[in-house]
């Protein structure tokens, strides 16, 4: 029996969720797995267990399209306590250095955020995902303490549109600052660097993401660790967003149901141009563009290439990942 659209597209998107602290973001997609009771679950960009935050989820046939939609700048809201750096660079790892404080970091902190702005070189936590030699740091950490190479061979590039002061708090020794930043960016290095550029040292005691490109954690449901299974469907059914709006700027070509067999399978498209379904003006600035390719009255769609082969004056549709 065939499912209906609408039933396919409820179990194929993407949800946002508001990480509370304490949780992992494996256990999130635990959760959201269980719920639906589906196995292809996974979720944009890791947060920190500490972390709290928008945590967006792909569902289904959306988790293929995650390489499309990790580019996005990231916000984060952040504190750095001052005085002792981690192991972690985060509250929860082993003191491995302390320093005194200066008493006007504020204003120093203040004079010091230019250089921070563009892009920048940044030293990884050894405490992170990357891996070395294929498996990631921590688990290098975990087991010995150390790591097989100096963590400054993993140095890279990276972006900060923005970032400025929010708070500080003098009897802490702490500050707080919103940074919007490009991929790959960790905060708790940031957090370690800026500290040492005013000569001491910190790390980071609070983080929140805050956006991930085009979202926002405003529109995030909460999904705490005892949350019922039914009640947590429910909230996914009714915030979903789904695949063609997650990238919307990609079009959505219909063909007719003669070409249901060839799209169903993968198979690739050729269509004569005079007669095709695809608008003239998506071709006027390149002739070759990505879409979302379905078919009349099918529960199909992929995301496909799209190319016009001048020479023979045809379209190539070229299905790449099924969606559902």
């Amino acid at each position: 029996m065939n499912i209906k659209e609408s039933e396919v597209n409820n179990y194929c998107g993407l949800i946002l969720v508001d990480k509370p602290a304490g949780m992992t973001s494996h256990k999130i997609v635990s959760l959201v797995r269980k719920a639906l009771n589906i196995d292809k679950v996974g979720h944009l960009g890791t947060l920190d267990p500490f972390a709290t935050g928008l945590l967006p989820v792909l569902i289904g046939g959306a988790t293929r399209l995650s390489d499309e939609i990790m580019d996005g700048k990231k916000q984060y809201l952040f504190t750095i306590k001052f005085g002792k750096e981690t192991d972690t660079l985060d509250a929860t790892g082993r003191v491995v250095d302390e320093k005194d404080v200066p008493r006007n970091y504020t204003e120093l902190i203040k004079d010091k955020l230019n250089s921070f702005h563009g892009e920048i070189e940044q030293i990884p936590p050894v405490y992170s995902a990357l891996k070395m030699n294929g498996k990631p740091l921590y688990e290098y950490m975990r087991a010995s303490g150390s790591i097989p190479n100096p963590i400054e061979t993993k140095k890279r590039k990276i972006f900060i549109q923005n970032i400025e002061i929010v708070d500080s708090n003098n009897s802490e020794e702490t500050i707080s600052l919103r940074v919007l930043c490009g991929k790959g960016t960790y905060v708790r290095s940031l957090a370690r660097d800026l500290a040492k550029a005013i000569n001491t040292v910190g790390y980071c005691s609070q983080l929140r993401r805050e956006f991930v490109e085009p979202w926002h954690v405003e529109n995030a449901i909460s999904v705490p660790a005892d949350i019922d299974k039914e009640e947590l469907k429910n909230e996914i059914k009714a915030n979903l967003i789904p695949v063609t709006e997650i990238l919307n700027s990609i079009p959505i070509i219909e063909l007719d149901e003669c070409y249901s067999k060839q799209i169903s399978s993968g198979n690739i498209v050729l269509l004569e141009r005079n007669n095709s379904f695809i608008s003239e003006h998506l071709f006027q600035r390149n002739n070759f563009f990505s879409a979302f390719v379905k078919v009349k009255n099918f529960e199909v769609m992929f995301y496909s290439e799209i190319k016009f082969l001048i020479e023979f004056n045809q379209i190539k549709i070229m299905p790449k990942k099924k969606m559902y």
